[in-house]
Parts: structure tokens; sequence; C-alpha cells
């Protein structure tokens, strides 16, 4: 019986990197099942966190679905580039720090610096882009969601 060789799942990217989001969804609808749901028209707490979730959950089977039909390259050659290994890394440092410290520092320091790192460091711009994008960015969805959609964010430092 001779067929195509099977390929290592180190050669199935979408597969794995599928079944780590889907993880992460679940996770992510588990820790925010408790919070309120409220409605389309007022939204409470668990509103964002679930749908997002669901919609992750969602996109991750048809990641894995695509990645278990056909394989991709091998993640040693995806992963070959040491600078976007450092930047991934970099990134998934920079999120699991704003979640530490978002409720001690505060919404506006936080995200404004989530966003020096995001535009500096990982996508190497100026600092005259970042600063401006940082100010704008965290300024900005404090006004949508603080204010407009009066979504209770972290006080911390900055928030009148």
């Amino acid at each position: 019986m001779t067929g195509a060789p099977r390929q290592p799942l180190a050669a199935r990217a979408d597969l794995v990197a599928g079944a780590a989001l889907l993880l992460f969804a679940a996770g992510t609808l588990a820790a925010g099942w408790s919070l309120p749901w409220g409605s389309v028209t007022r939204p409470g707490a668990g509103f964002f966190p679930r749908a997002l979730a669901l919609l992750l959950a969602a996109l991750s089977l048809a990641l894995m679905a695509r990645g278990a039909r056909r394989p991709g390259a091998d993640l040693r050659t995806q992963w070959a580039d040491p600078g976007g290994r450092r930047r991934v890394l970099l990134m998934t440092a920079a999120l699991l720090g704003y979640v530490l410290l978002v409720g001690t520092a505060g919404y506006l320091v936080t995200t404004a610096a989530l966003f020096v790192v995001m535009v500096r460091w990982v996508g190497g711009r100026g600092w005259l882009a970042t600063v401006l994008a940082s100010a704008i960015a965290s300024s900005g969805s404090y006004l949508l969601f603080g204010r407009l959609l009066r979504v209770e964010l972290p006080a911390g430092l900055w928030i009148p």
C-alpha cells in the first residue's frame, strides 16, 4: 500500500495554530461566562468577550480544517527569520504585560504603552509615528468605549 508520505505535525502550521487559537477561545469563553451578557442594544460586560471568543472559535475551526486538508510549509522554514521570532515573542510579552498591568496602571497608560511596543519595536516605525499612534489609539479608544459606550475601564493613573 503506497501513498503520499505522511507530513509531520511541524508541516501543518494551520492545524497547530488553529488548535492553539481554539484553546484560547475556549478559555476566554469560560473566563467570561459568569459576566452578564446584556443585549445588542445594551451590552453587558460579557457581551464582547463571549462574542469575540465565539468568532475566534469559528475561525480557528476553519483554519484547522484548511490545515487538515492541505499541509503547508514546514514550521521550521516559516520561522527561519530570527527577527520575526523576536517580534512575535515581544508582542506576546507585551500583551501579557498589558493584561497583568491594566487593572493597576489603568487603561490609558497600558494601552499607550502597548501601542509603543507595537508601533516602535514590532512595527519598526519612528518615534513621531509611535507617539502619535499611541496617543490617538489610547485616547480614541477611551473616548469610544469609556465615554460613548459607557464601558467601565480600569481607572489607574489618568482616568478622570
